[in-house]
């Protein structure tokens, strides 16, 4: 009966089996690994979910029980839509998608010899349709815009008319008033020598581009002085310094009152961070304020799980926080003792849990 009793809770032997029936967590790392909906057969190799798979990252199954979709990428997909749509394509010779990625009711042939797809403009309450011949050289959309890339083309949108003249080196464009954007106006690149933004709401110099460039918006005031080294920027929602690699400010504002929300300062672009909340030096340190969360890498990590239990363990390899999968298939290998604790004792595991004792708190 004591062995029943445990063996609902939970079982380990060493870092390669586990369950946890209350959690509907099994593992026989590393070729196997359960944990609710879903399933890991030797991770990344092949994942399971309720309503997909996914083997060898290429090859992907769906099906919601209302539509369905597989596909080896990138050469071969097939599905039926919720509407009864039947679609399939072998690539790169034939093929109808009803929605990849960005765009709806692609076909090819030959790709890239031609192509056909949609794609919605809610602002203008419909949709635009291009076709493309010897991609990318070669294309024209039902709204009149086309282009014969990269010598010369017309782009055209709900705001805006774009023209570009042996891309990327000569582009211009006119805007006409529109609330969402920043108005009324035009722009004009000769790359890589100069650049101008002329618009209502928007200001925008480049000398060298992207290299020296002077921004200003009712939202914000940006110098780069050159980009990525030197950047100053002023605005309603952020105020930023930045001297890259080395040092870096950074205040959050209330966009209301225009209050200091959060301040951050980083050395060595990211290698060290201090927040208000929390301070990281990567990857050896990473702490909270409040003491909720702690890792010393690669030795020691713990943190707060519930309002007043915790959970930690050593080793602690990864250099980042938690990552379901990696927890699920490999971290056992490496974490030789775990410990969780709440307000009246902690329970504590060490080698896989060969070792386990319970402490009480005084």
């Amino acid at each position: 009966m004591l062995a029943s009793l445990i063996l609902a809770v939970s079982f380990q032997v060493g870092p390669f089996y586990e369950q946890r029936p209350k959690d509907d967590y099994y593992a026989v790392r590393p070729f196997y690994a359960h944990e609710g909906d879903t399933t890991d057969i030797v991770w990344p190799l092949f994942t399971k979910h309720e309503t997909w798979w996914r083997a060898l990252l290429l090859i992907h199954n769906q099906d919601t029980g209302y539509d369905r979709q597989f596909e080896v990428m990138p050469f071969w997909f097939d599905g039926e839509t919720r509407e009864g749509e039947k679609y399939w394509g072998l690539f790169p010779i034939y093929g109808h998608h009803p929605h990849i990625m960005l765009v709806y009711d692609w076909d090819f042939v030959l790709w890239p010899v031609w192509m056909r797809y949609r794609m919605p403009r809610p602002s203008e309450d419909r949709w635009m349709t291009s076709n493309v011949v010897l991609f990318p050289f070669f294309h024209w959309r039902d709204d009149g815009s086309w282009g014969v890339w990269p010598i010369c083309g017309v782009g055209h949108k709900r705001e805006s008319d774009h023209r570009y003249a042996l891309w990327p080196f000569v582009t211009w464009a006119d805007y006409r008033e529109d609330r969402d954007t920043s108005g009324e106006g035009s722009s004009w690149w000769v790359w890589p020598l100069y650049g101008s933004v002329d618009r209502a709401r928007e200001r925008q110099t480049m000398v060298v581009p992207p290299f020296f460039s002077y921004t200003e918006t009712p939202e914000v005031q940006r110098w780069r002085l050159p980009w990525p080294f030197i950047e100053w920027e002023r605005g309603r929602q952020r105020d930023r310094t930045s001297i890259f690699p080395l040092w870096e400010s950074v205040d959050e504002k209330r966009y209301l009152d225009g209050e200091v929300d959060a301040h951050t300062t980083r050395f060595g672009y990211k290698l060290v961070e201090l927040y208000d909340t929390e301070t990281r030096v990567f990857p050896v340190w990473a702490g909270t304020k409040d003491d909720s969360y702690l890792r010393i890498w690669p030795l020691y990590e713990r943190e707060k799980t519930g309002y007043d239990t915790e959970h930690g363990g050593v080793l602690a390899l990864m250099p980042i926080r938690w990552v379901p999968q990696i927890d699920r298939n490999w971290a056992k290998f490496w974490t030789f003792y775990e410990f969780d604790t709440c307000p009246v004792y902690a329970d504590h595991s060490l080698l896989w849990g060969i070792i386990r004792w319970r402490t009480y708190a005084k």
